[in-house]
Order: structure tokens, then C-alpha cells, then sequence
């Protein structure tokens, strides 16, 4: 019981030192899954769960993995461009590294424990050409960009009703990082230059901070001999509290809530040693102001939709992303070759949340997360009966959208990802 505390309290330092290092997502804002493992079965983890880090995508999932800790970390390496009227420019933003870690504790037959630091995901970009002044003829040598960056850590408990059926809940606790910078040219379109103050939070403060809390509630049965397993979980939008120093930037005053999101699992085991797992993911843009707010008009006379200033930014009606709810498919297979080798494939899929014949691509240009299919491939390694070391490749596919805007007249974003990941996981 003490290593398991011990290694629960490593872990949780883990995850507050490395949150600044956290950034960019593929389904939309969010990671298409959690943990190497995960990562290599395209996401697939609510009733497929593979190691200790599962409880952060089903908190009932660590019923069933055993005593164990895991941690690992992922290096991302995305390509993004944008274009404003006649002028493109590349992303300088093209390499971050993730780490993700776990542990789980074995109470009894009934009740575990567990831990996730987990990053959620983010977003960043970097333009040493400043596309929003260039097309309307302003300076065009100030960097433009913003960084986001959520991790999420979750204490975890699981009951199984019985042998087949375990119930979980996990108190989310998250963190977000925020930094925008050249993006003076929208001075003119906050509510503080309609009121006449100075308009001192909306670019150009450094990182900000902001931190919040929700719940994730979860469910997952084995079934025929453990060869059929179902999962459901629910994840609450997570309150945060508002970034003050971009209070200018965001609707509700700063405010940025992590979306909540729903989801279910199915997993099949075909043979002895192949396994296929479907997820199925509906996350709730909408329900967040500052994303699923209305983008700027394409219309002459007013960048605010129906001309109506009640959103002007930072109001609770502000300017956002515009984003759409997103439904996301995950298919993944996992295939025990041997003792010592697992191998897995998997495919993700995402409709981009960005509806650019709305004219969303010109506040997108700063967040191009459009990535839609993702190809996965991972493996692990089992040296011992106790140890494991995983790997596992994805490649978000390149996707473009482009549409009327409301500067530059015509604007267009596009981004294809690579990265890889690396994990440790030992069994207590």
C-alpha cells in the first residue's frame, strides 16, 4: 500500500512540473487518445483499457488492469499554414513534447485506486508574418500566435458490482496555460474600446493561468467468457476560472471551460490473440462561449454577426471560434504476437469543427486544429512478467479548409501531424 501511495504522489509531482510543456490536439482541441498504448489502437480506451493511464478516457476501465504505474511521453511535430487574402505563412510552432503518467492500486476484489496526469490537449501557432495586419495593411512584422495548453489530473476510484460490471468516478482537476500575441489589429472590435478604456487584455500579457474542476463517470462489463466488453463515460464541462489577462480575447470576460464530452466503447476478442475496439465520442463545443460563439461575419459594414455589438469581444455573446460539436470514431486493434510482443493498429476519424462557409476560418487561422483521419501504429515490448516499454506512431493527415472571410476577403488553414510516443509501465 505505501509503494502504491508513493507512486501515486510521484506521479502527481510529475504531471505539476511538466504542464507548461503540454500543447496541440488532433480531434478538434483535444488528444485523440490517452497513454502510448491508446495512442497506437487509434484512442480506442473505454472498454479496451490497456494500462494504468485508461482511467483518464473510463475511470471504471481500472478494475480491470491490475496494480500498476505508468508514464510516458509523446513528441509532436505538426505542420500548419494559413492564408489571408493573398498572403501565406507557415506555423514556426512545430515540436512539443506531452507526457501522460498513471498509477493504479488494487484495494481489494472489489475497489482500486487510481491517479492520471494526463495532457487534454491545447493548441499552438506561430507567425513571423502577420497575416491579420497584412491584409489590412498594418505592420506586417509582429508575430502572430497563441499557445493553449490543458492538462488534466484525476484521483479515481472503481467498484465492481459484480464480475462483470465495474462502476467508476474520477474528481477532474484541471489547469490551462494561455498566451496570445499580435493580435492588436481586434483592439478596435473589444468592449473596452467601445466603452473607451484601454484595451489591456487582449494580447501580448505572457502566460496566464487558469485552473477549475468537473467529474467523469464511467461504467464497463465483460461479458461471454471476457471476450465481449462495453464502456460508457461521461465527462462534465470542467469550470475554470477566467483568464484575466485576455479578458479582452475571450467571451464571458476571459472565460475558457473545458467542453464536456460522452462517450462508448465496444471491444471484441476475436481469437486468443486479436482484439478490436471501437469508441464512439461526442464532445460539446457549443455549450462553451468562447468556442462555440458565433466567428465574425463575412458581410460588408460589421464584423460582428447580424451587426448586433453585443458581440464585441469579451462580451458573454463575444466573438469566438465558432466551433461545432464534434463526433469522433475510433477503431483500433491490438494482436499478442508473443509473450514478449504486443502490436497495434488503429484509425480515428473527426469532422472538422471548423464550418468555414460560415466565415470561421478567420479567427481559426490562430487555432487550425482541422486534422480529420489519423492512422496509428504501436507496440510494446515485455521484458518481464513485471515490465513493459510501448511505442506508438501517429499521422494526422493533411486537411485544408478554406472559405470567405471577414479581412482578407478569402482565407484558408490546413495541418498534417506526426508524432511519436514512448512509455514505461511497471505491474505492482
Amino acid at each position: 500500500m505505501k509503494s502504491a501511495v508513493k507512486l501515486l504522489l510521484t506521479l502527481l509531482t510529475m504531471s505539476c512540473a511538466l504542464a507548461p510543456a503540454i500543447s496541440l490536439a488532433t480531434n478538434g482541441m483535444f488528444l485523440i487518445g490517452q497513454g502510448t498504448k491508446a495512442r497506437g489502437a487509434g484512442g480506442v480506451a473505454i472498454a479496451m483499457p490497456q494500462d494504468a493511464i485508461s482511467g483518464a478516457a473510463n475511470p471504471a476501465t481500472i478494475s480491470f488492469v491490475g496494480s500498476r504505474g505508468d508514464a510516458g511521453v509523446d513528441i509532436f511535430a505538426p505542420r500548419a499554414k494559413s492564408k489571408l487574402g493573398k498572403e501565406e505563412e507557415d506555423s514556426r510552432a512545430k515540436l512539443f513534447a506531452m507526457p501522460a503518467m498513471g498509477g493504479v492500486y488494487k484495494f481489494n476484489r472489489k475497489v482500486s485506486l487510481g491517479f492520471s496526469g494526463v495532457p487534454a490537449g491545447g493548441g499552438a501557432t506561430r507567425y513571423n508574418t502577420n497575416l491579420y495586419n497584412t491584409s489590412s495593411g498594418s505592420n506586417p512584422d509582429v508575430t502572430l500566435g497563441v499557445n493553449l495548453a490543458m492538462l488534466q489530473m484525476s484521483p479515481t476510484i472503481a467498484v465492481k458490482a459484480n464480475k462483470q460490471n465495474s462502476f467508476g468516478a474520477s474528481v477532474v482537476f484541471g489547469v490551462q496555460t494561455f498566451r496570445a500575441f499580435g493580435l492588436e489589429y481586434f483592439e478596435t472590435f473589444t468592449q473596452s474600446f467601445a466603452d473607451e478604456k484601454p484595451v489591456d487584455n487582449l494580447t501580448g500579457n505572457g502566460n496566464d493561468w487558469a485552473y477549475g474542476a468537473g467529474v467523469r463517470l464511467g461504467w464497463m462489463g465483460n461479458y461471454f467468457d471476457k471476450r465481449l466488453s462495453l464502456g460508457a463515460v461521461y465527462t462534465s464541462k470542467i469550470y475554470m476560472t477566467e483568464f484575466d489577462d485576455y479578458s479582452d480575447l475571450f467571451a464571458e470576460q476571459g472565460d475558457l471551460d473545458t467542453p464536456a464530452n460522452v462517450g462508448f466503447g465496444i471491444s471484441y476478442k476475436f481469437t486468443p490473440k486479436l482484439t478490436l475496439g471501437l469508441d464512439i465520442t461526442r464532445t460539446f463545443y457549443e455549450d462553451v462561449a468562447a468556442i462555440g460563439n458565433a466567428s465574425a461575419t463575412t458581410g460588408p459594414g460589421s464584423i460582428y454577426p447580424n451587426e448586433d455589438e453585443r458581440h464585441r469581444l469579451g462580451n458573454d455573446d463575444g466573438l469566438g471560434f465558432g466551433w461545432d460539436d464534434q463526433t469522433v470514431y475510433k477503431l483500433g486493434a491490438i494482436y499478442d504476437y508473443s509473450k514478449d510482443w504486443t502490436f497495434r493498429a488503429g484509425w480515428n476519424y473527426g469532422e472538422s469543427p471548423v464550418d468555414e462557409k460560415n466565415g470561421e476560418i478567420l479567427m481559426s487561422i490562430m487555432a487550425p486544429a482541422v486534422t480529420q483521419n489519423h492512422l496509428t501504429l504501436g507496440a510494446t515490448y515485455s521484458p518481464s512478467k513485471a515490465m513493459e516499454l510501448s511505442f506508438s506512431y501517429v499521422h494526422a493527415f493533411k486537411y485544408e479548409q478554406d472559405g470567405p472571410t471577414y479581412i482578407g476577403n478569402t482565407g484558408k488553414i490546413s495541418m498534417y501531424q506526426n508524432s511519436v510516443g514512448v512509455s514505461f509501465g511497471y505491474k505492482l
